[in-house]
């Protein structure tokens, strides 16, 4: 289970850093190869990444004790989720151009979902 888990992490790993490579300075809105297209969705992915870890820091700097410890170990726990969840998913495409497209916007549609939660759980401290 542990090298299952490993060459999950390794692979999408490969699969981000492939994709970052691929960076070129078109504009999204006239994407026309699946190339582009997957480096478009990667971009989203980022900035909703971004997103997550500025409204995560700002509920954890309000928390203390052990509530900060526990959302610490429940993001990294999610973030384990997320990845391997979404590794799963894309690999239904492996070996295929849309398997790094299908990747980013899982993980893009999960940390929408994470940052939703995230900012309930500020709405009520």
């Amino acid at each position: 289970m542990k090298k299952l888990i490993l060459f999950g992490a390794i692979s999408g790993g490969i699969l981000f850093w492939s994709i970052h490579l691929q960076a070129d300075n078109f504009d999204c809105r006239n994407a026309a190869t699946q190339t582009e297209i997957n480096q478009c969705v990667y971009q989203d992915f980022q900035q909703k990444d971004e997103e997550l870890n500025r409204i995560y820091q700002q509920y954890y700097a309000k928390l203390e004790g052990v509530r900060k410890d526990q959302l610490k170990q429940a993001q990294l726990v999610w973030i384990d989720f997320r990845d391997l969840s979404c590794q799963y998913e894309a690999d239904y495409y492996q070996g295929g151009s849309l398997a790094p497209m299908v990747y980013s916007s899982c993980l893009k549609d999960k940390t929408k979902e994470r940052i939703n939660d995230l900012k309930n759980y500020i709405a009520l401290y």
